[in-house]
């Protein structure tokens, strides 16, 4: 009688092919929800704690046209669009197991983009 064997595992060498797509739909869907949480939090907390007393050292070099607001805004836009593109990266990446740690790793970038928009309006 022959033996009954477990499937094999699909790998590639070291990387796990198995499926994740809990974690290949919750991580930009988290994402989606909790890094714009964070910086907005984080933006609240420099409004209320900020010094208004100065200009923001972003708007130094503007400061002789009036064009604070374009630059800030022009600062937004970037740290926007960065995140965005790298949030649309999360769902490029397969839904392997072995990939997992690059999901993660992504979102925090997604979330760190977000994050430094306050904190350079801050400085």
């Amino acid at each position: 009688m022959p033996e009954a064997r477990p499937p094999a595992l699909a790998r590639a060498g070291r990387l796990d092919r198995r499926r994740d797509l809990a974690g290949w739909l919750l991580t930009p869907l988290t994402t989606l929800v909790v890094a714009p949480v964070v910086a907005a939090a984080l933006g609240i907390v420099v409004l209320v704690g900020g010094a208004f007393d100065r200009t923001p050292a972003l708007c130094e070099s503007a400061l002789g046209d009036n064009r604070c607001e374009e630059v800030t805004l022009g600062m937004l836009g970037e740290h926007a669009v960065i995140s965005a593109a790298v949030w649309l990266l999360l769902w490029l990446v397969p839904w392997w197991r072995g990939l997992r740690k690059l999901r993660i790793l992504l979102a925090i970038i997604v979330c760190a983009v977000l994050v430094a928009a306050p904190i350079r309006m801050a400085s």
